[in-house]
């Protein structure tokens, strides 16, 4: 069984960037498909017009662009991004989102927040002609890609920033004592934008992704590291816009082979971090954002994602469960023993960011969802304070399934 999880705004709803949605192995997706992956509208800027759709634009740059691009990629290269998106389990990226809210804001049914400002505000510096090109490409997912398919530890291009390695290393090691599973084998890494100016990283990854030659795959990396470098706005790739995700991933058992090779990884990004210190988090959020990435572990090692529910209801399931878990840890006083006022506080202020996408199957849970369930975690960790006991993560699981109806239950 395998989950992985990227998606930003949804994400860091747990302090979250919540790393389970369901991804099945999945062949060349239908062009209609591939579609579905863009915005249902065209985008007007600059004097110009951008259809996500169609994959056509009135700017001449970006036109330009995209038939350098189209020469070196295959007819179906819009269903093969779809493919990847589903083989791999990525989830939309933060600038994805964000063009969703600038074109159809009837989609985001919950209210904005700081968290929505902040990723507007980075998309805001990006030239629309370059933000066409790389949402079309997929350009914006391609440092995790990178990370998940070629990320190591022992790799200095996938090593933690120096302000956040030893806090996340500590809460790393505690989390793997803390729980009664067998952590040793997850590498705890980064994932940096540095990738994106990059030819040769770049040229390995088009490869993988779009089934392409050599050859190909150089002059598409070209193209992208051109748009990246020649627009301030994505500042050579270090724009937060390109990592603002953290995801758990588990490959045990997966028919495909490739995804099934590599290594147990939890991976934060760099704009991740940067957006929790942005909205006036960073004290305890990535730590929060940890223990609930350790928590989707904890699920595959005791296979948790099994259950009776389909679509949306196990996807909220599964991610109220990792809340829920994760809160229990980072503020049990055998775990990192954090402010619990403090902890529900941030993750409130994340809860805000709001998942009301109630049909879509990556569907997280709602404000009011997510933070019934960490409350309950938290509730169950002080209950244990004076004997300091840890819950095997069964009971805690067996807790959690009988309180879940109450978890879902409208707001009204």
């Amino acid at each position: 069984m395998r989950r992985t999880t990227t998606r930003t705004i949804a994400l860091v709803t747990s302090l979250a960037i919540s790393g389970a949605t369901g991804a099945a192995v999945a062949t060349a997706a239908p062009a209609a498909q591939a579609q579905s992956r863009s915005v249902s509208a065209s985008v007007a800027a600059d004097g110009q017009t951008y259809d996500y759709v169609s994959g056509t634009t009135t700017d001449p740059r970006a036109s330009a662009l995209l038939a350098a691009a189209r020469a070196h990629l295959p007819a179906d290269w819009r269903a093969r991004e779809v493919s990847a998106l589903e083989r791999f389990g990525v989830e939309p990226s933060a600038a994805q989102d964000a063009l969703g809210r600038a074109i159809d804001p009837t989609h985001y049914q919950c209210a904005p927040t700081r968290l929505d400002a902040y990723v507007d505000g980075v998309v805001a510096r990006i030239d629309p002609s370059s933000l066409f090109v790389l949402s079309l490409l997929g350009g914006f997912d391609f440092p995790t890609y990178d990370a998940l398919l070629f990320g190591s530890t022992g790799d200095p291009a996938y090593a933690l920033t120096k302000d956040s390695r030893n806090e996340l290393t500590s809460s790393f090691r505690a989390a793997q004592k803390f729980w009664d599973t067998d952590g040793t084998d997850i590498q705890l890494m980064a994932m940096h934008g540095d990738v994106m100016r990059d030819p040769a990283r770049l040229a390995r990854l088009i490869g993988v992704l779009y089934g392409v030659s050599d050859a190909h795959a150089a002059e598409l990396a070209a193209i992208v590291v051109d748009v990246v470098t020649s627009d301030p706005g994505l500042d050579g790739g270090a724009s937060p816009i390109f990592t603002l995700n953290a995801f758990a991933f588990s490959g045990v058992g997966d028919p495909d082979p490739v995804i099934s090779s590599l290594p147990d990884k939890l991976i934060f990004g760099d704009g991740m971090l940067d957006a929790l210190g942005a909205i006036g988090v960073g004290d305890v959020g990535p730590r929060a954002v940890l223990g609930h990435e350790y928590g989707h572990h904890v699920q595959y090692d005791k296979n948790l994602f099994a259950s009776p529910l389909t679509g949306p209801e196990a996807t909220r399931r599964t991610e109220l469960m990792a809340d829920a878990f994760g809160t229990y840890f980072v503020t049990h006083k055998r775990g990192l023993a954090l402010n619990t006022r403090r902890v529900l506080e941030a993750e409130q202020s994340f809860y805000q960011v709001g998942d009301c996408a109630f049909t879509s199957a990556g569907h997280h849970g709602t404000p009011d969802q997510r933070l019934r369930a960490s409350s309950w975690g938290a509730s169950v960790a002080a209950d244990a304070q004076k004997q300091g006991q840890v819950l095997p993560s069964l009971t805690l699981d067996s807790r959690f399934e009988a309180l879940l109806p109450q978890f879902v239950a409208p707001d009204a």
